[in-house]
């Protein structure tokens, strides 16, 4: 049994009557002017349109059961279900109250049943094969379902939730080979393919505006390949050098390609009405997303490589980390106004962790280093060979020290 209750509120302002000011100036100084001397206001935006409230609630009955069997010496199977009786609900409101005929009630009470089987098959030592299948299932977020605008902190722009999406249901087909070198050593080459049913994505609100919603879209399909590497490498034995004898060398790397295709025949729910009171509309698919397109926010290319230097006689521990992801997709687009691609920087992090005996405490000392390459983040639109940017800044980088007691 699962049940997650929030409520969450947004005050929106309307700065006015700037115009003509100084902006090379010190920020309060500018703001000082403007109000003392009467030119300025700051007007609190509210109603319909605008609802500052919501309190939301997922409950979940479930249970499940499974059986697992050697049906030879190299093969096993292990075959499940999962039940899942969920109502999710969403009552948007103004600060001031419910008011009479202004209840928002986005509800999803859904009954499911999700299977699952796996088949293992070890054909020699350190080596198996899985085969598996399963049904999965996405629910909105309270914040996808509430038709409230709020302010999406990382990129700056406002969204708003659809109170008419539903759940998106998940067939998932995975084959997966992995060989063990030694305990928590391994490498591993894994082929997947999805099957999704009213996949929800992010897209633009269909303003002139950076402001986006969320809609099922009515299909979709993922498909990709991985591969995951595990290691210590022993550099004692390959270099002969005495400083590798009391330290290890660890590698962890993952790659992962993707692709994927979305599915625009059918049609897509959403609000014709106010925020507070919503109206259920509809429309073709096809008339608001590119049939054929790529997810939104999914990348074909992931990257990402760890190498490790351990001590454990001084028990310290470095760390390079790298991480790449290719250009995704934002906000997908709507009707006329293009997507909004992404191309998150490409990070080198560097971790350094000490434990330490202090009187009677241990203690572990850390030291962190994140984005040193400091790239810059860009998001743009692209239409007939012409890009208009959204978002480009440049990514700082942080250094962060810590120092915690274990007990």
């Amino acid at each position: 049994y699962v049940e997650n209750d929030r409520a969450a509120t947004s005050l929106l302002y309307d700065i006015n009557g700037v115009g003509g000011t100084d902006r090379t100036q010190r920020l309060d100084y500018i703001y000082d002017y403007i109000f003392r001397s009467g030119v300025g206001s700051i007007t609190e935006v509210a109603g319909e349109q605008f609802p500052q409230f919501y309190v939301a609630t997922l409950e979940i009955d479930a249970a499940y059961a499974g059986i697992d069997a050697q049906i030879t010496p190299y093969i096993r199977a292990a075959l499940g279900v999962r039940f899942e009786d969920a109502i999710e609900a969403i009552d948007t409101q103004n600060i001031s109250g419910d008011l009479t005929g202004n209840t928002v009630e986005g509800v999803i009470d859904q009954s499911d049943w999700l299977p699952a089987l796996t088949i293992t098959w070890n054909p020699i030592e350190d080596l198996q094969v899985r085969g598996g299948y399963s049904e999965t299932l996405t629910r909105p977020q309270f914040r996808e379902l509430a038709p409230a605008v709020f302010v999406n902190t990382e990129t700056d722009a406002t969204f708003f939730g659809n109170p008419y999406l539903v759940n998106a249901s998940i067939k998932n087909y995975d084959l997966r080979g992995e060989y063990y070198f030694a305990r928590d050593q391994f490498v591993t080459l894994g082929l997947f393919y999805k099957d999704l049913e009213n996949p929800i994505e992010e897209i633009l609100a269909g303003t002139e505006t950076i402001q986006t919603t969320f809609i099922n879209v009515p299909s979709a399909k993922l498909y990709g390949a991985e591969i995951e590497y595990e290691q210590l490498l022993p550099f004692d034995q390959w270099t002969g050098l005495s400083f590798f004898d009391d330290r290890e060398v660890q590698v962890k790397t993952n790659y992962t390609w993707s692709d994927s295709e979305i599915g625009a025949d059918g049609e897509v729910a959403f609000n014709i009405g106010t925020n507070l009171n919503p109206v259920r509309g509809t429309t073709t698919a096809a008339g608001r997303l590119e049939d054929g397109r790529r997810m939104q926010g999914q990348s074909e290319h992931l990257f990402n490589v760890q190498l490790g230097l351990l001590n454990e006689e001084a028990q310290s521990e470095y760390n390079l980390l790298f991480n790449y992801v290719s250009e995704r997709i934002r906000s997908g687009e709507n009707g006329n106004l293009p997507a909004i691609l992404e191309q998150p920087p490409m990070t080198v992090d560097f971790v350094w962790n000490k434990r330490f005996q202090a009187g009677t405490g241990q203690y572990e000392f850390s030291l962190n280093i994140e984005n040193i390459l400091q790239e810059d983040y860009e998001a743009y639109q692209e239409r007939g060979g012409d890009r208009v940017d959204v978002d480009t800044y440049e990514q700082g980088t942080i250094f962060s020290i810590g120092l915690k007691r274990m007990f």
